[in-house]
Parts: structure tokens; sequence; C-alpha cells
């Protein structure tokens, strides 16, 4: 899906233009805020290019090399434990297992970010 359409010298060195090969137009360098490359492994401000009429995204050699790393250092320390919501009060609470907490290394006190991503995810941030 990649293809090189010209190369200059600049004064920032080897400008490529990449074309997207179904719709043969210029792709535009894009961050994106938010990039499943496998299942489950949401990566955040992944650079590629996105094609204008079709919207497809393309990817340089060097960028996949990098979602490829970013993805593998997540799989290591990807693992997951399903917990009931309970009640504490008039609040609900999620228990973190102890194999988190070692990994994590929380203790009591420290603080925790809440986003709510969809209907569906919750996202964690320690701070």
């Amino acid at each position: 899906m990649i293809r090189r359409l010209s190369q200059h010298i600049g004064e920032g060195g080897v400008e490529m233009k990449m074309i997207c090969t179904k719709c043969k137009q210029e792709a535009k360098k894009v961050v994106l805020d938010s990039y499943e490359h496998e299942r489950g492994i949401k990566l955040k401000d992944v650079e590629a290019y996105e094609c204008p009429k079709c919207h497809e995204f393309i990817f340089t050699e060097k960028q996949m090399e990098e979602i490829e790393k970013r993805t593998e250092a997540i799989k290591v320390h990807n693992f997951s434990f399903e917990r009931k919501i309970t009640v504490s009060g008039r609040s609900l609470v999620i228990n973190i297992p102890e194999d988190i907490t070692r990994h994590m290394k929380l203790v009591k006190g420290m603080r925790a970010r809440l986003t709510p991503i969809d209907d569906k995810e919750l996202l964690i941030e320690i701070k």
C-alpha cells in the first residue's frame, strides 16, 4: 500500500511523498490519537499518512517498526483480570488484584485518574 512517488533533497533531508495505491492521491502526514495495531493493544500518538479521498492510513517502514516495537513493549506487561463491581456506601468499587498492585507498585494514598473512553472502556492512570 506504500509507494514512493518522488524524492528530492531539501533542507530537512530527503522528502518522500506517500501515494495511496488505491486512489492515487497524495497522503498527508497525521498523528493518530489512538491506533489499535493488535486487538486490545491501543497506542497513543501514532504517526501515519492518511489518504484524503478514501481515508485509509498508510505507514512507512520506519513507522511500522515503531508501532511493532511499542506494541511488543506493551505485550510484555499485558495481563488482565476480571473483577466483580461491588458497593461501598453509595459508591461502586472495583478491587485491584495483588498481582497488579505489586507489578505497578501501588500503595494506599496514591491518586488515580479515571477517564471513560466509551460506554465499555475506562482508562485508569496512576498519578
